[in-house]
């Protein structure tokens, strides 16, 4: 049922917003089953034989990763674009050392947006904190039976340790981009979902050797079992993305401890109703195949956005469920179940040496790792940084003294943040401020009847909380990005629509970059600097439906949005009355009108977010423009 939801949700079925909860569900078991296997074992024979247990876990998981990490390295080196093998060699390269995890949180990766060309590899964070914890419990389980008498005192060990770690990723917190990513995607946080399926796996253990497993009462395993299946149901439903009490009040332990319920439960010999619901056949075919399910409906999602990117969602669901489920039960059956039953012979008579076969294939993936990491750096230096965006630019000359920059904005930024070469411009100390999704004002943006897009919780705490990231980033000047959302129609808590021309919408504009100001200068920062918004391509074939019908109707939405006169009127007026420096980027990009190519590089992804092979061309321009306002401020 989790890893069902989860692939749903990824495939485009919002509703299911709490489907990243159900992680959980797939630690805790996995805490679980591994601890049993390990327990028993050292129950029986008084030790763990450590090699052993590592041959029988790659036995199981590395023949199906490595077919995902050869089709991906075979995708990356002869059809992904530059822009996906920028990552994608480093990617294959964590994944196979079981890094992933830690390679996103470096990289502030944000697990729910998809913009950007996010990783194929993006999904193997999992794989990677599951193997970490691999490295580490048979010495977890050793310790425990040798040095603690009492059953309840090794439980609550677990406990323990998995409680630190919820208070550790309150520490964390989520109030940043970076936070966030470690947050989600960290060792340390995440743990205490596996510690507690340790825990539980130490409960139910025989006491002794040949003894029988611990058995609660039916009622209590019932109760148990159905709380822990109502709260995986329930967080479908209520709860969204980094939702704060998660994270930084002790929510994703609750959860884990709920979710526990339902293992133990589900591991109980005596058939109740619960055991026989979940049993269902198809649910259990589902459950043997979870593993590749996982590996591979990711890409597939990914692949389908590219091949059909404005598919209704109800066809990309079945297109990728179909594919996913095909290819997984083919891996199950015809790799991984022959090889975890025979080892590397079980793939047929001519396999000779395991080990042979095995380094042969880890040297491939490998190899191609490198070979793709190497071609989109070359491409991305001549394309980029070799060639400015404006002929005649001089050649970047770094200033004596550095400036501290803070950037602000939505998604534009944070990418052109994230994509930049970060020693090109060594006097300019740059942070990144910048939330995706984050529109300057508050209400939603209206794109039609009951189509509304409204700011998320992290905007709304990186707006409340400027003032503060401004003062702990030490910057001297606060670089605003606003987005193009400025631009659209937004209701009012009336109900009425509001259009830039408006002059009831351009006051929100003002008032909206004010708090801005007031912000920065609160924060002490000395100059504040404000980029105008760039021209727009017209094409509107990739909005929804719903949103391209109502542009249709009113194509003084889409002419305010591709040639945003209106909205940088409103920037530079409000500019000239509070002493801030433009940046004007609609100048440098749109004096002749839209142009979609710079020096043979599409300037664009996606028609809003500079592409990664055009950030550095960007940067060469943009650079000695903030460099400059502030020195000119300082004279």
């Amino acid at each position: 049922m989790a890893i069902l939801t989860f692939i749903a949700f990824h495939f485009g079925v919002s509703w299911l917003q709490g489907a990243w909860v159900n992680v959980n569900v797939f630690f805790v078991l996995s805490g679980f089953l591994i601890s049993r296997l390990l327990i028993a074992e050292q129950t029986r024979f008084g030790e763990i034989t450590v090699l052993a247990f590592y041959r029988r876990r790659a036995r199981r998981l590395l023949p199906g990763l490595f077919l995902l990490l050869g089709v991906l390295a075979a995708y990356g080196l002869l059809l992904a674009p530059a822009a996906v093998r920028a990552k994608l060699g480093g990617d294959l390269l964590a994944t196979l050392g079981y890094v992933m995890n830690w390679r996103l949180v470096l990289g502030d990766d944000q697990y729910f947006e998809v913009f950007g060309n996010p990783s194929f590899l993006r999904h193997a964070w999992t794989l990677a904190v599951e193997e970490q914890f691999y490295a580490v419990a048979p010495f977890l389980v050793l310790l425990a039976m040798r040095l603690i008498r009492s059953r309840a005192a090794r439980v609550m060990t677990f406990l323990t340790l998995a409680g630190i770690s919820a208070w550790w990723t309150a520490q964390v917190g989520i109030a940043t981009l970076a936070a966030q990513a470690h947050a989600y995607y960290g060792t340390d946080t995440r743990s205490q979902a596996l510690l507690v399926g340790l825990a539980l796996a130490m409960w139910l253990a025989p006491a002794r050797a040949g003894g029988a497993r611990r058995q609660p009462p039916p009622w209590v395993v019932a109760a148990v079992g159905w709380t822990g299946l109502g709260a995986m149901l329930l967080a479908y439903f209520v709860i969204r993305p980094f939702e704060p009490w998660m994270f930084e009040r002790g929510g994703m332990l609750l959860f884990c401890l709920a979710f526990a319920g339902l293992v133990m439960a589900c591991a109980d010999p005596r058939r109740g109703l619960l055991q026989r619901i979940l049993g269902w056949g198809p649910l259990a075919y589902c459950g043997r195949l979870a593993y590749g399910l996982y590996l591979w409906h990711w890409p597939i999602h990914l692949w389908l956005e590219q091949v059909i990117p404005t598919a209704p969602v109800p066809l990309k669901l079945a297109l990728g469920m179909t594919l996913t489920f095909l290819i997984a039960g083919l891996s199950f059956e015809l790799l991984e179940q022959p090889v975890l039953r025979h080892g590397l012979r079980g793939l047929g008579r001519r396999v000779r040496s395991g080990r042979v076969l095995t380094g042969t294939a880890l040297a491939g993936v490998v190899a191609a790792a490198l070979a793709i990491g190497s071609v989109p750096a070359a491409q991305v230096a001549q394309a980029g940084t070799t060639a400015p965006l404006v002929p005649g630019t001089p050649a970047y000359v770094p200033a004596a003294s550095t400036t501290s920059v803070a950037v602000f904005g939505d998604s534009v930024p944070y990418l052109l943040m994230r994509n930049r070469k970060v020693d090109a411009y060594p006097d300019l100390k740059l942070t990144n401020l910048a939330v995706p999704g984050c529109n300057l004002l508050d209400e939603p943006v209206y794109w039609g009847p009951g189509q509304l897009w409204r700011i998320d919780d992290n905007c709304k705490r990186a707006k409340s909380g400027l003032s503060a990231s401004l003062r702990r980033s030490g910057a001297t000047v606060a670089f605003f990005m606003v987005g193009s959302t400025v631009s659209l129609a937004h209701q009012q808590p009336d109900g009425s629509i509001l259009e830039v021309d408006d002059p009831r919408q351009q006051q929100k504009i003002v008032d909206a970059l004010d708090r801005l100001k007031r912000a920065a200068d609160s924060a002490g920062i000395r100059q504040v600097q404000i980029a105008t918004l760039p021209c727009r391509n017209d094409d509107i074939s990739a909005l929804p439906a719903e949103a391209r019908a109502y542009i249709t109707a009113n194509p003084q939405v889409l002419r305010a949005v591709s040639d945003p006169v209106v909205a940088n009127g409103i920037i530079r007026s409000w500019a000239a009355r509070n002493g801030v420096a433009v940046i004007d980027l609609y100048g440098v990009l749109c004096s002749s009108g839209f142009q979609g190519t710079v020096n043979g590089v599409p300037l664009y992804s996606d028609n809003v977010h500079f592409s990664p092979e055009a950030t550095p061309m960007v940067w060469t321009w943009l650079a000695p423009q903030i460099r400059a306002a502030y020195q000119s401020s300082r004279r």
